[in-house]
């Protein structure tokens, strides 16, 4: 850990990892333990009335600590990476400017590191009828004949892109399309960081991982996963709603429209979360000198405990930097 601070610069915790390695959890004992509030960053958790298959926290596993960023928008509303670091970057401000730690908790890639780095990212309406093109040629050709067309105008956007995820892409290409030009960056990351942070990253080994994956889908089956997306269907909602995509959502309206059985729909949203893993692997890497890893295997509690002595220390001595 570097050992220089700048102090004009907010203390930020950070706390990443693949989906189910228990970063809800640990956010919360690291707020208790440093007089902190969490802000999401998990973009599955900004939608209203979707908390079963996002695993969205409850308030006994809050544990009165102030929550941010969560259930801000209707499951048909845009929201934007613009809107979205406008948003955290106000929360941060106000929670620091009450004394408090910001601690930032979430799987989504893209959304954490815009933060941490301190991206200026352009806010660009969405042009309605390009994306009616667009979704027209999804439901056509496929994710894979957009992501070809992104690469081949913007290959250095689509190297930042989680090209296996239609949305992303979509709003890439419009991004792309509203700039001055093809080459024009979607993107730019401040000189300096804008924060102090702590980045801790959170692994559990993969067969227990897998298992953990499994035992959520159990645990979502009980808690009325089925009935939960009834009532969004009955609200209106669909799958042409951005939210409604989402894992645990498209699998069960297929099983509801009687595309196959219960059984395949937990099987496929086992793929998926397993294929979003790989992907937040790519985004959070065990090579990545700013995050200091903690394995979540084998005795959770433990490794919680010491991860959050590791916390204070370095919050009592405000010794991190950008390179943490």
């Amino acid at each position: 850990m570097n050992t220089s601070s700048s102090p004009d610069k907010p203390e930020l915790v950070v706390v990443v990892g693949a989906t189910a390695t228990g970063k809800t959890a640990v956010g919360v004992e690291l707020a208790l333990a440093l007089n902190g509030e969490i802000v999401n960053g998990d973009s599955r958790l900004f939608y209203r009335g979707m908390d079963v298959a996002t695993a969205k926290p409850t308030l006994d596993e809050m544990k009165g600590v102030p929550h941010h960023l969560i259930d801000i928008l209707d499951p048909n509303e845009q929201y934007s990476l613009a809107s979205y670091l406008k948003n955290a970057r106000s929360g941060i401000e106000e929670i620091s400017s009450r004394g408090k730690i910001p601690i930032i908790v979430g799987g989504s890639g893209q959304y954490i590191w815009a933060l941490i780095e301190g991206w200026e990212v352009p806010e660009i309406e969405p042009n309605i009828q390009l994306r009616e093109e667009l979704e027209n040629q999804l439901a056509a050709k496929g994710v894979e004949t957009l992501a070809a067309y992104l690469i081949s105008i913007a290959p250095a956007v689509a190297t930042e892109t989680d090209l296996l995820n239609p949305r992303r892409v979509i709003r890439a290409i419009e991004r792309v399309l509203a700039s001055t030009t093809d080459t024009a960056p979607i993107r730019k990351k401040a000189e300096e960081p804008p924060f102090n942070s702590l980045v801790i990253g959170l692994a559990v080994e993969r067969s227990v991982l897998h298992q953990r994956v499994l035992n959520r889908l159990d645990n979502m089956l009980e808690n009325n996963w089925k009935s939960e997306v009834e009532s969004l269907l009955s609200a209106g909602y669909s799958t042409d709603d951005r939210a409604m995509s989402g894992i645990g959502y498209r699998q069960m309206i297929a099983h509801l429209n009687d595309e196959y059985d219960l059984q395949e729909a937990v099987r496929k949203s086992a793929v998926a979360t397993n294929r979003l893993i790989r992907q937040q692997n790519n985004w959070f890497k065990q090579s990545d000198p700013r995050i200091h890893w903690f394995d979540m295997t084998q005795d959770p509690l433990a490794t919680t405990n010491s991860l959050v002595i590791m916390s204070e220390s370095w919050h009592g001595g405000n010794t991190n930097s950008s390179d943490t």
